[in-house]
C-alpha cells in the first residue's frame, strides 16, 4: 500500500502481519489442495483449507492462473534459498549438489513446479527466479569441472530432472527418503566418472 508523506513524498507501507500470514497461509493450503485434487481445485476449497475467506484468496490472486504462478515463483525462489546454503560451505560442487538435492527432496511438499506436474512460469517474476536457479546450477557444474569432481558431461536439464524425480509431492515416509538417498548417492558418484 502506497502513503503519502508529510513532504509530499510516496513510500510503501509495510503489509499488515495478519496479511502476510494469511498469504502465507494461503500458499501452503493451496500447493497441499492442488497436489491432493489437481490444478483445476476450487479457490472456494483452497479458501477453506487456509482458514480464509474466498474473497481474501481473490484479493491476492485476482485470477487461478495468477494464483498458480506465485506458487510457482515462490518454489522457485525457496530452492534458490537451498542452491545458496548448500553452496556456502560445500568443499565441492559434489557436495553442494548433494546438500541441495536432499534439501528440495524434504521440500518437496510445499513445492508447486513444471517438472512434478505444476504448470510452466508465465509471469515476469516466476520466469527470472527460474533462470536464476539455472544459472546457479550452471555455476556448481562449471565449478565442478573446474576443480575435477565433475567429470562427465551434465546439463542443467539433468540435473533438474533428477531433483524432480526425486521430489514428487505426495511421496512419503522414511522408505521413500532412503530411496532418494540412494539414487541421489548413485547419481553423484557416477558424476566424477569419466
Amino acid at each position: 500500500m502506497d502513503v503519502v508523506s508529510g513532504e509530499g513524498t510516496t513510500r510503501r507501507r509495510a503489509p499488515r502481519t495478519d496479511a502476510v500470514q494469511n498469504r502465507e497461509r494461503l500458499a501452503r493450503a493451496a500447493v497441499a489442495a492442488i497436489h491432493r485434487e489437481g490444478l483445476a481445485v476450487p479457490m472456494a476449497t483452497i479458501a477453506k483449507d487456509a482458514g480464509v475467506g474466498v474473497g481474501t484468496v481473490y484479493r491476492n490472486h485476482p485470477t487461478r492462473d495468477d494464483l498458480l504462478d506465485d506458487l510457482t515463483r515462490r518454489s522457485f525462489e525457496l530452492m534458490l534459498t537451498r542452491i545458496e546454503a548448500a553452496t556456502d560451505d560445500a568443499p565441492t560442487a559434489v557436495d553442494a549438489l548433494r546438500g541441495f538435492l536432499t534439501a528440495v527432496v524434504g521440500d518437496r511438499d510445499a513445492m508447486l513446479l513444471p517438472s512434478t506436474g505444476g504448470p510452466a512460469p508465465r509471469g515476469r517474476e516466476a520466469r527470472a527466479a527460474q533462470r536464476e536457479l539455472h544459472t546457479r546450477i550452471r555455476a556448481l557444474l562449471d565449478r565442478g569441472a573446474a576443480e575435477g569432481s565433475i567429470r562427465r558431461e551434465v546439463e542443467v536439464a539433468d540435473v533438474a530432472w533428477l531433483g524432480a524425480t526425486l521430489a514428487q509431492p505426495g511421496r512419503p515416509g522414511p522408505t521413500w527418503d532412503r530411496v532418494c538417498r540412494r539414487l541421489l548417492e548413485t547419481y553423484l558418484a557416477g558424476l566424477a566418472t569419466p
